[in-house]
């Protein structure tokens, strides 16, 4: 089996770790199977791999995984250079396999000097390859743990090469027989040796083992095109002399001829001994003092590692989210019912698969039998919604699209739910209002204050609509009519007395700012179709579709109605959902049906100072209001208010591809060790969720792609 390694951007993890694993394979390979540790470039992109017997993947791969988190491995089928048509190699071995290369504790900074500098950049460098795909290289190093008779005879070679030789050449002459591959010469070396006698700090020299101690090959591989022979033949020698840096004082890597590779796999001889810490100095994981190393394969996306309480989730009801992506893991996660009822929210940039997952969410709504309003901005999501209802539901679906001239819909926000306070009706219109100009007590307080008397005086009468707010103010045959029905002593006072004070001159000065401000949408011929309907034309009631589990879909294309409208139409849409929502306060919790309310980029229908969403969030639980919130970025969409409101009070939130403020803000939110560069690079429809399971948050990393 052979598997590529992606190890994440930031690695702080070293040499040291893979140690571990090789001492877990030592122990583990009892069969002496062995595996190869690969450094493959081809195409422009060098990156780590390992080949194993399929038995030995549990101690391979898992234990990397755990030694390093956030590393991917991919199987593959094919080695990465397999396909080049013509290859050479050469093999690299020890010349005294009984003392240690340099090992990774002896590299460090040498301006920094308790900073590990890691020798593997030198090897990373070496190895890369151009994108044209003309040439691929390959260091292979093929390990099995050494057998019990090689280790003492390793033994031996090592306490008697610390006796006295005479003369000094005998040793170079003993070494030769002793390291020979040839079984004569190294019996020669068993012999007594006549030519050396024990020193003194010799005498007291125990033998020792060797432990974790593997049997070796080192080979390295070039692969290229005919053309490109002579240049691909000297990268290899160049390669093999980068080696050169785990030289030590006794030990020393030796370079063999240059072959070809034939199709019949040449029997490697007898291996060299390396212990695990010099395995690992020349293969483990890419540090973070190798990032600044061009074109290595490196894993974007941190694998977190799923809460145990997943699993219980998984078999209960509720709307699937995704899978989760750990190691071999793939549950599928769900949020339950209950949970929803908190809030979800998401994040991500433009192309991420935000619009994907919230057709998904609300594909599961509908074929659950439960209610769901979606509210689109760009109409792409919801004409892919309308393509999968149900066909068992298409008389639940109640169609809000303004780009239909033909049938354009109504919806009057002045008429509110049967027994609602008319003070919330009128104070949604207003706050609506104020979304889309941008004014507040402070800066248009006169203008307010006569706006809220104009619809509190029409709330509750059959001409309330915004057309008649433009009449109320200059038709006085109109307004006396009017002012004869209203209930309230506060309102009639004010257009009895307040209003009538005023002189000609001064009423029509106070009264030309709201004129203005509503004259641009009431001579906006399709606005004021929707806005306005006619007695022949019932318009969409809220608490109906809410009460009834209908399928509410919202085009609110700003290409089709522009911007203004789209914004004020789904301000005054947000605004009459809450309080249709809180208008259900006159039946029992229990027999209240569940909607979920989903929003794309919900930003556009919020202005600064304004708490219509986070008033929403957190009165909307107990009514069975459930909101999915989807918006590309937080940095300069809301103020801060607003943005710790919808934080605050959202339980769950999906995080997809950020910029680095948001990235910033989020890797708080998300905690698990998240750092916003995490943030900043993850794949499209992958995610990290920070979900709610009974209430307690945990966070996970997800893909949000699945086969419903």
């Amino acid at each position: 089996m052979y598997f590529r390694l992606l190890t994440p951007t930031g690695n702080r993890r070293g040499p040291v770790f893979t140690e571990n694993v090789l001492r877990a394979l030592h122990q583990a390979d009892h069969r002496r199977h062995g595996i190869t540790l690969r450094l493959d470039s081809i195409g422009g992109s060098t990156q780590l791999g390992v080949e194993f017997p399929a038995d030995l993947r549990a101690v391979v791969i898992s234990g990397l995984q755990d030694s390093y988190p956030g590393m991917e491995a991919h199987p593959s089928e094919s080695l990465p250079v397999a396909s080049m048509p013509f290859q050479w190699e050469c093999a690299l071995r020890k010349d005294v396999d009984v003392f240690s290369l340099m090992t990774s504790d002896r590299f460090t900074d040498e301006v920094f000097r308790n900073d590990f500098a890691d020798p593997l950049s030198g090897v990373l460098s070496s190895l890369q390859s151009g994108r044209a795909g003309r040439m691929g290289f390959s260091v292979e190093l093929s390990i099995r743990p050494a057998t019990k008779r090689r280790l003492k005879q390793a033994t031996r070679l090592r306490l008697r090469l610390r006796r006295a030789f005479w003369p000094a050449s005998a040793k170079t002459w003993y070494l030769k027989l002793a390291m020979s591959s040839s079984k004569l010469r190294r019996a020669a070396a068993t012999l007594p040796l006549l030519c050396s006698h024990r020193s003194p700090s010799a005498e007291n020299d125990q033998e020792s083992s060797l432990p974790a101690t593997f049997e070796c090959h080192l080979v390295l591989r070039v692969a290229a095109t005919e053309n490109v022979r002579q240049i691909a033949l000297k990268r290899l020698s160049e390669i093999a002399g980068t080696f050169a840096r785990f030289q030590s004082g006794e030990s020393q890597l030796v370079t063999g001829p240059v072959m070809a590779v034939t199709p019949r796999r040449r029997s490697r001889g007898r291996g060299f001994l390396m212990n695990v810490a010099e395995i690992a100095s020349m293969w483990h994981p890419p540090t973070e003092t190798t990032d600044s190393v061009a074109r290595v394969s490196r894993g974007n996306f941190r694998e977190l590692e799923p809460p145990n309480e997943l699993a219980a989730v998984g078999d209960r009801e509720g709307t699937v989210l995704g899978r989760v992506v750990f190691r071999n893991e793939r549950t599928r996660i769900k949020i339950s019912h209950d949970d929803l009822r908190r809030h979800l929210f998401v994040i991500g940039k433009t192309g991420t698969g935000k619009s994907t997952f919230l057709l998904n969410v609300v594909r599961q709504q509908m074929e659950s039998g439960r209610g769901v309003i979606l509210i689109d901005p760009h109409g792409q999501l919801a004409d892919e919604v309308l393509s999968c209802v149900p066909k068992r539901r298409k008389n639940d679906v109640v169609n809000f699209d303004v780009s239909n001239v033909s049938r354009l819909p109504a919806f009057n926000p002045m008429v509110g739910p049967s027994g609602a306070d008319p003070t919330l009706t009128a104070d949604a219109v207003l706050t609506s209002f104020k979304n889309v100009f941008g004014f507040d007590e402070g800066s248009a307080p006169r203008l307010l204050h006569i706006f809220r008397n104009c619809l509190l005086a029409l709330v509750g009468t059959p001409e309330a609509n915004l057309a008649s707010v433009q009449r109320l103010l200059i038709d006085e045959l109109f307004r006396k009519s009017l002012i004869a029905r209203i209930s309230n002593d506060a309102v009639r006072e004010f257009w009895l007395t307040e209003f009538q004070r005023w002189s000609a001159r001064d009423r029509t000065q106070y009264i030309a700012s709201l004129q203005n401000k509503l004259g641009a949408f009431t001579t906006n011929e399709r606005l004021n179709t929707i806005l306005n309907p006619t007695t022949k034309r019932r318009g969409i009631v809220l608490r109906d579709v809410m009460d009834s589990s209908k399928i509410l879909i919202c085009n609110l294309s700003k290409g089709q109605v522009g911007h203004d409208a789209s914004k004020l139409l789904g301000s005054l849409l947000l605004s009459s959902l809450q309080v249709a929502a809180m208008s259900r306060a006159d039946i029992p919790e229990h027999e209240r049906t569940d909607c979920t309310v989903v929003i794309d980029e919900f930003h556009s229908y919020l202005a600064e100072g304004n708490s219509t969403m986070a008033d929403a969030l957190a009165e909307s639980r107990k009514y069975r209001s459930n909101y999915v919130l989807s918006t590309q970025m937080l940095d300069g969409q809301l103020d801060s208010a607003t943005l710790a409101g919808v934080l605050g009070n959202c339980g769950s939130s999906l995080c997809m591809t950020v910029g680095p403020k948001d990235g910033a803000l989020m890797a708080e939110l998300l905690g698990k060790g998240l750092t916003p560069e995490d943030l900043m690079q993850i794949p499209k429809f992958h995610g990290y969720l920070r979900l709610l399971v009974d209430g307690v948050p945990k966070t996970m990393s997800i893909k949000t792609t699945l086969a419903m």
